[in-house]
């Protein structure tokens, strides 16, 4: 999942519930983040021996900022265009309240308004190449962070061993370089997303195909027992917080935002409603459509259908329904994972491991089936 690290805490307690609870994500699960580094280092220097991953490190933050870039650029274009929309019916109801001379200047703005809404709505649909590339680069860095923990999982005898031994530390380096290769070249990412968008069938987790079925059981003992714990908290731990966080509470975070923007959309249908009403009820008892009692209630009608289709287009750039309901799902999923490494020997953790796997990357097929659509 995109941007999964844990967030740091602090400031004042009283603005916890208006804060971004997704400010400061560092990507910790991978290490990207050099106080985590330091913080593991200090308390357990044999693990950041084979956590730390300086070359993958490199290639993630290559990738990292341009993903980034990508969806600034198509979220900045459809909030512009839905905010000119709003402006331009907000202007066109303001035109129904003024004198006869001046609604003919404040029309032309309100047309300028909806040429303006138009021409970025178009802009942000022509940018179908930035929104690939945008996607390609999220395809890519999410399949870097799955082969960080596919190389452990199916290397764990091996990783152990180089926790203490510089000879084994060397040939541990090898094989994270020999399956560092095997990453899909990043320069075809926007093709493969309009493969991965046309095949839905594509289920291939395992980025080396020996990867497919488990190896054989690493052999157990305290080293193990600290990797796993600590592989604990990486895969698991950071996901299920980070899922939860999109979830939560805060009005900082995407659920409660949501819901916050569909009841003032629903506030605002009530109000259109009303005034849509009351202008035909001045109608009927013989105000006339001249009348100020009958253009106050059709201007507040049009602005409140302005507010509404604002806020759902709001809601769809930033906050799709599809969204939330795969992030429900994912921390579901990371959830009954954790639950089963708790509560099984060897075999039932790296089973919960692997499976943790499986999740991922179908929660990364869904993010880009549902994003390719858009």
């Amino acid at each position: 999942m995109a941007d999964a690290s844990a967030p740091r805490d602090g400031g004042d307690s009283r603005l916890a519930a208006f804060a971004d609870p997704l400010a400061g994500w560092h990507n910790d699960d991978i290490l990207l983040d050099k106080d985590a580094r330091q913080a593991l280092g200090a308390v357990q220097p044999q693990l950041l021996r084979v956590l730390d991953w300086p070359e993958l490190r490199a290639l993630f933050k290559q990738h990292e900022g341009p993903a980034n870039q990508h969806v600034r650029r198509g979220r900045q274009l459809g909030l512009m265009a839905g905010g000119c929309g709003v402006l331009a019916l907000a202007v066109a109801a303001v035109a129904l309240l003024v004198p006869q001379g001046a609604a003919v200047v404040v029309g032309a703005v309100a047309l300028t308004l909806a040429a303006v809404a138009g021409a970025l709505f178009a802009a942000r649909r022509l940018v179908t190449r930035s929104t690939e590339l945008w996607l390609g680069s999220r395809y890519w860095t999410e399949r870097a962070r799955g082969l960080y923990f596919q190389v452990l999982i199916n290397n764990l005898d091996q990783a152990v061993a180089a926790m203490t031994d510089n000879t084994a530390l060397a040939g541990w380096k090898a094989t994270r370089a020999r399956a560092l290769e095997a990453l899909p070249p990043a320069r075809d990412m926007a093709d493969r997303v309009r493969a991965l968008a046309r095949d839905v069938s594509d289920d291939e987790v395992w980025i080396l195909p020996e990867w497919r079925e488990p190896p054989p059981p690493p052999t157990p003992g305290p080293d193990l027992d600290r990797l796993l714990e600590r592989l604990r908290a990486q895969r698991f731990d950071v996901q299920i917080a980070y899922s939860r966080r999109k979830l939560g509470e805060s009005m900082g975070a995407p659920r409660r935002r949501a819901e916050a923007n569909a009841a003032l959309a629903k506030v605002a249908m009530v109000v259109a409603a009303v005034a849509g009403g009351g202008a035909g009820l001045a109608l009927l008892l013989g105000h006339g459509p001249e009348t100020l009692v009958t253009r106050a209630a059709a201007a507040v009608a049009l602005a409140a259908v302005g507010v509404v289709l604002g806020l759902r287009a709001l809601n769809d750039a930033l906050y799709p329904s599809a969204e939330l309901v795969r992030f429900a799902g994912y921390n579901a999923a990371a959830v009954q994972a954790r639950a089963q490494f708790d509560g099984g020997g060897l075999d039932a953790k790296i089973d919960a491991l692997r499976a943790m796997e499986a999740h991922a990357y179908r929660d990364l097929r869904d993010f880009i089936a549902s994003h390719a659509r858009d």
